[in-house]
């Protein structure tokens, strides 16, 4: 969906509203391969919760398998759906080479940020680090402000300010993704600065309401926000068109109706949110428990990220979240879930796995 080097922000303006969704890899049972028909069946249900956008991580995935699940992705989203990802490589050849198979698959859009253990000494270095990668790319990008200790030295909420506003200048940066724990005053400078040039895109959905009234904003991602609908039952996607159409009071009323299961979501990532951990198998699980394919996905490379292992009072914390809003999560067996919705389908059973990792029975 390249635009070559112009046309960028208005095909952002058009096409970057409601929410982004997290997309995750699908594995065969034995975890050797990807399962196309669970990917598929992940990117369907995306478009069927009305999302304008999948953000396919590529998670775990040698070079080879990342440009099939970018294939497998953008194929099924067609033009229902625009398909992004994320570059956040440890090096250089990495970067480069995730950012070719991004356009080489014909995905819409990238979110560029350095990698966790980046440490520029100066904006300057920073800001050569951001262009270099951006102006590499025919694609879209957005940014992400984070308020990680990664730019600490650089400003004190942790988020580097001045070089995002000179990233906004660039053609093909169009947005800006605001973190759910950022600070409020570090949040009304970045829509001060960026309100007239990027699209603010905030996660926390109490303060969606100003943003959507004095800053614009028109979208939301990347995160699993099947954490508080299915596809039958639009609850998050419904607030933010509410709020889009001017119906604050309607808008305001369903979140403190969808406000239980937000909460759950945040208290069950409370304690791996400052290591740095993604959840994924628990993200995997809430888009399962609403028709997602599901399915454990191969050991991470972070060896953090193996300190949490979905337990049995997590799947239940999940379901009893889903329960206090109104909605009925799966009752499928169990195994679907590990295997995968797709493969328990065509008969496969957990007993089948090597290896479940990070997924505790008990």
């Amino acid at each position: 969906m390249s635009k070559g080097t112009s046309g960028h922000r208005a095909w952002a303006k058009e096409h970057f509203r409601g929410f982004e969704n997290i997309l995750m890899p699908s594995f065969t049972p034995d975890l050797a391969g990807l399962d196309e028909e669970g990917i598929r069946l992940d990117v369907r249900q995306s478009i069927k919760h009305g999302f304008f956008s999948a953000f396919a991580v590529p998670l775990g995935l040698t070079r080879e398998e990342r440009r099939e699940y970018f294939r497998i992705a953008v194929d099924e989203a067609g033009d229902k759906i625009a398909v992004s990802s994320v570059v956040m490589e440890p090096t250089q050849e990495m970067q480069h080479a995730l950012i070719e198979d991004a356009g080489d698959m014909g995905l819409s859009h990238l979110l560029i940020h350095p990698f966790p253990t980046f440490r520029a000494q100066s904006e300057e270095e920073l800001y050569d680090f951001y262009r270099g990668l951006i102006e590499r790319t025919e694609l879209s990008v957005c940014l992400w402000a984070t308020d990680g200790i990664q730019f600490s030295n650089l400003h004190p909420s942790n988020v580097a300010l001045d070089v995002y506003d000179r990233l906004a200048d660039l053609p093909n940066v169009i947005a800006i993704k605001l973190m759910t724990t950022l600070d409020l005053p570090v949040i009304y400078q970045i829509c001060e600065r960026l309100k007239d040039r990027l699209l603010i895109g905030g996660v926390n959905l109490g303060i969606a309401p100003l943003l959507v009234k004095h800053y614009g904003m028109q979208w939301s991602g990347a995160w699993t926000q099947e954490a508080l609908q299915t596809p039958d039952q639009p609850f998050a996607v419904d607030y933010l068109e509410h709020l889009l159409a001017g119906r604050e009071d309607e808008a305001i009323k369903l979140y403190w109706e969808i406000k239980p299961a937000y909460d759950a979501l945040f208290a069950l990532m409370a304690p791996m949110l400052p290591k740095g951990v993604h959840p994924f198998t628990h993200l995997k699980y809430y888009q399962w428990c609403v028709g997602g394919n599901g399915g454990l996905l191969r050991e991470a490379d972070d060896p953090a990220e193996r300190d949490f292992p979905i337990t049995a009072a997590e799947r239940d914390h999940v379901k009893a979240a889903y329960r206090a809003i109104g909605i009925a999560p799966s009752a499928d067996d169990a195994d679907s879930f590990v295997v995968g919705r797709a493969a328990y389908q065509r008969g496969a059973r957990a007993a089948d796995m090597p290896v479940k990792h990070n997924y505790s029975a008990g």
